[in-house]
């Protein structure tokens, strides 16, 4: 089950994104959940940034004091090529769903300072959620692409998003409204 904090707001907006083949072929594959006819993969990523990009990323971290912990300007460069750290805004996960003969349906990105809170299977499909501080963005993805979300209203009044059994849960802010989601053909369908 996925809690959010108590005054977080969340929303089914996350949107995939394009990228290259070269891109994913630099994350390597950690998880893999079924997923209807095909499958989705979870990949964590390395550095991606040319030496000499690395080298002024790493001189104005230095100077704006936002390098990570027990790095310095000296071994920044290293540590960097070694994938101890990313900078804020380089790719750290993608999440690729497929179809059973393995060409990629949607990908979406999780960047550098952001933080995956949801990855999980249920029923045909897959509930993914990408947040920072008190901004979650959920998605919702089968082998025919992205499930569109009905409105749900205000995504400040959405406290908690949780997979019970089939169906993903949505909790309002006065805990006594709920709304039961289940994946339809092209898009979320409310059941009560």
């Amino acid at each position: 089950m996925i809690l959010l904090s108590l005054l977080a707001a969340a929303a089914f907006d996350l949107a995939p994104t394009r990228v290259t083949s070269d891109q994913m072929n630099r994350c390597r594959v950690e998880e893999t959940l079924p997923l209807g006819r095909g499958r989705v993969e979870k990949g964590s990523c390395g550095p991606s940034l040319d030496a000499e990009t690395a080298r002024r990323r790493c001189k104005d971290a230095a100077r704006h004091n936002s390098l990570a912990a027990g790095v310095t300007e000296e071994n920044c460069l290293y540590e960097y090529t070694r994938g101890h750290f990313l900078f804020r805004g380089e790719v750290k996960e993608l999440i690729v769903a497929r179809r059973q003969d393995g060409t990629p349906v949607v990908v979406f990105k999780v960047p550098e300072g952001d933080q995956l809170i949801a990855f999980q299977h249920f029923a045909d499909a897959v509930l993914i959620g990408v947040g920072r501080g008190k901004s979650f963005h959920y998605a919702v993805a089968t082998t025919r692409g992205v499930l569109k979300a009905p409105p749900l209203g205000d995504p400040e009044d959405i406290r908690d998003v949780s997979v019970i059994g089939g169906r993903i849960r949505v909790t309002g802010r006065a805990r006594a409204m709920h709304i039961d989601l289940v994946p339809g053909t092209y898009r979320l369908l409310i059941r009560k």
